[in-house]
């Protein structure tokens, strides 16, 4: 006979829930107070305890009541998952909302790649001048300088925008030719020879030296593609890097089952990939630029 007055406790205490500002759980108190109501029938501390008991003695009644409550906790869970799935909902909306701000990449403009270009054309040049002219330092100095300043000028250009692989090549290629025929023009003016090369010999040396300065230029756009793929952004460098880790994953991983072990393997290779593309370019442009000096 202490159930109904234990019953009337639970409400009073659930009842200061609220005010720890838990106000979305009060449709779940509100049918678990319904449940114990119905469970209990209508009895209150002034109902007579043995009408309670004579009423609850009846199996038609305890059946009623049984199915009821049945229906009532099946509300409860509703309640409860409704409530927690928003819950979960919101939470994830969150993270992926803060996910794609830290990685979102601007979209690239033809002003920013034209500024960039005539500020490397226009640094090698300058550095043409004060190498040749001005201080009749060696060859190979100009050389390793002319690797040296499109680097910077190339992450500046692409570390926090989205990257297009042939875009990048095509204006890497245009700023080498313009910077080593201005250098040409400006020689042929001061020394009046030819802009153009002269023999076979001349014109290999000329194009190493665009193909090294280009080369140097892609060196800077493959960093900032590795560096944006380490904060999951996502860009057709990175992806064309992870089609190459994919097609060497299935030739290398064959002995890799699981799916799991399968993206270990790809993550590996593309990470493996990002690492020694800037590399391989970068001594591609060093030797592309020393070799005609050093021969």
């Amino acid at each position: 006979m202490d159930e109904p007055s234990k019953a009337g406790g639970n409400p009073a205490q659930s009842a200061g829930a609220p005010e720890r500002d838990l106000t979305f759980l009060l449709p779940l108190i509100d049918k678990i107070r319904a449940v114990e109501f119905k469970f209990h029938g209508d009895a209150s501390p002034a109902s007579p305890p043995d009408a309670t008991a004579a009423g609850a003695g009846q199996p038609g009644d305890i059946m009623a009541r049984l199915r009821a409550l049945e229906i009532d906790v099946a509300a409860i869970k509703v309640t409860l998952r409704d409530t927690l799935g928003a819950l979960t909902r919101e939470v994830g909306e969150a993270v992926d909302a803060v996910a794609a701000a830290a990685v979102e990449l601007q979209p690239q403009s033809w002003r920013r790649i034209a500024i960039a270009a005539v500020t490397t054309i226009t640094l090698l040049l300058i550095a043409h001048w004060l190498v040749v002219f001005v201080y009749d330092l060696r060859t190979i100095v100009l050389r390793l300088i002319s690797v040296v300043i499109p680097l910077p000028v190339s992450l500046w250009l692409t570390l926090r925008y989205r990257i297009n692989p042939w875009r990048q090549i095509g204006v890497a290629v245009a700023i080498g030719l313009v910077a080593v025929f201005g250098m040409s023009y400006v020689t042929s003016l001061h020394e009046h020879t030819s802009v153009w090369p002269e023999n076979l010999r001349e014109w290999r040396e000329t194009l190493e030296y665009v193909a090294s300065i280009a080369l140097a230029h892609y060196t800077g756009v493959l960093i900032s593609s590795a560096l944006q793929a380490r904060s999951g952004a996502r860009n057709r460098a990175g992806e064309a890097t992870l089609k190459l880790a994919r097609a060497l994953a299935s030739v290398t991983g064959k002995a890799v089952k699981t799916g799991t072990e399968l993206k270990k393997h790809v993550d590996s290779i593309h990470g493996m990939l990002n690492n020694l593309m800037p590399v391989a370019s970068a001594i591609a442009a060093v030797v592309a630029g020393l070799k005609g000096v050093v021969n």
